[in-house]
């Protein structure tokens, strides 16, 4: 199989070892891939190692979720996955041998660009080169790379081994079929792919949820809504109505008269304010940048309240594909036909 075959990606380098990198190569190695995550220092590596350990420990012999669709052995121990993922601070070998990598590294444009070019150097000129990142310059990227056909966006979101979204996004030199490729490895491997037919600053998801995020912003200021009502909004309602159809389904259940006469009474309404929030821009300006430091919009969060809020998230996570494909299977079986999103 070559790295713009109809297959599969067998050898993946993952490159940054951060909590996104560590759960994408969770992800590979369930799916049976050989995986390399890579990292400068050891000591992100050894974050990375109790990490992957962490997720792994949490579905021990079996997938939930995406994971649950990845072509897998049934029953198969987190350590037979573990074998299949070798940290290391050297990856030259490595990618001398990948079909696939991924670099995550932080979002700062130079540092990309400089591990990008050196990852042009000791890939083949088959493999595809990926970034993962929602807000930098592909274009300015892709020109770090010998082989700027072979490189795309392929933007993550965490926890990544459990959401099933991945956005391919082409850069502007990106070849059509390797697009295509991408968008069929991820699919075969148990993801959601959503292809940007063109590079936009935050791309789709990232569009849709500040889009929303900046209403409920502008509803706190004006004193409309909490931010504990405006989570149970999403959470109670939205969130579940479209985790099952989707918003452009949603409204053709709705009826397309009614949703044109809700869009001419609120579309003007809406908030399109161009600034940061203040209380997004205080509560950074003071220290409190949220889990990570402690303290957040929705208050403090001490250790427990951080693993309560994760455990609930990704459990989640988990469940909702499973429910949606027994829901759809049931339909299926009672002689209807596939509906709503797919992935």
């Amino acid at each position: 199989m070559t790295a713009a075959g109809p297959g599969r990606p067998e050898r993946v380098v993952v490159i940054g070892a951060g909590t996104m990198g560590a759960r994408i190569a969770v992800f590979f190695a369930r799916a049976g891939r050989t995986v390399c995550l890579a990292s400068r220092r050891q000591e992100t590596l050894d974050a990375a190692s109790a990490t992957i350990h962490s997720v792994l420990a949490e579905a021990p012999g079996c997938a939930s979720g995406p994971a649950a669709r990845q072509p897998r052995q049934d029953g198969e121990s987190p350590g037979e996955v573990l074998s299949r993922i070798r940290l290391t601070t050297d990856a030259g070998a490595d990618l001398g041998a990948a079909d696939l990598v991924v670099e995550t590294i932080r979002e700062d444009l130079g540092d990309k660009i400089a591990l990008l070019s050196q990852v042009g150097s000791r890939v083949r000129p088959e493999a595809l080169v990926t970034t993962n990142t929602s807000s930098l310059d592909l274009a300015a990227l892709a020109e770090a790379v010998p082989h700027p056909g072979r490189f795309a966006g392929l933007h993550w979101f965490n926890p990544a081994d459990l959401v099933e979204l991945v956005e391919v996004v082409p850069a502007p030199a990106t070849a059509p079929g390797i697009v295509e490729t991408l968008r069929a490895w991820l699919a075969g491997l148990g993801k959601a792919p959503v292809v940007a037919r063109r590079a936009v600053p935050g791309f789709v998801a990232n569009r849709l949820q500040y889009a929303l995020l900046r209403e409920a912003y502008a509803l706190v200021a004006a004193g409309v809504c909490t931010l504990g009502d405006a989570d149970l909004a999403v959470v109670a309602g939205l969130g579940p109505r479209w985790a099952a159809i989707g918003p452009f389904q949603s409204m053709d259940i709705a009826g397309l008269d009614v949703h044109l006469a809700v869009t001419r009474a609120l579309f003007g309404d809406l908030a399109t304010g161009a600034a940061p929030p203040d209380l997004l821009a205080g509560l950074v300006d003071a220290g409190h940048l949220g889990v990570k430091s402690g303290r957040g919009l929705l208050g403090d969060y001490p250790p427990d309240r951080q693993e309560s809020v994760t455990r609930i998230r990704d459990a989640m996570l988990r469940t909702i594909p499973l429910v949606r494909e027994e829901a759809a299977s049931q339909h299926l079986a009672e002689g209807g036909t596939r509906e709503g999103p797919q992935p």
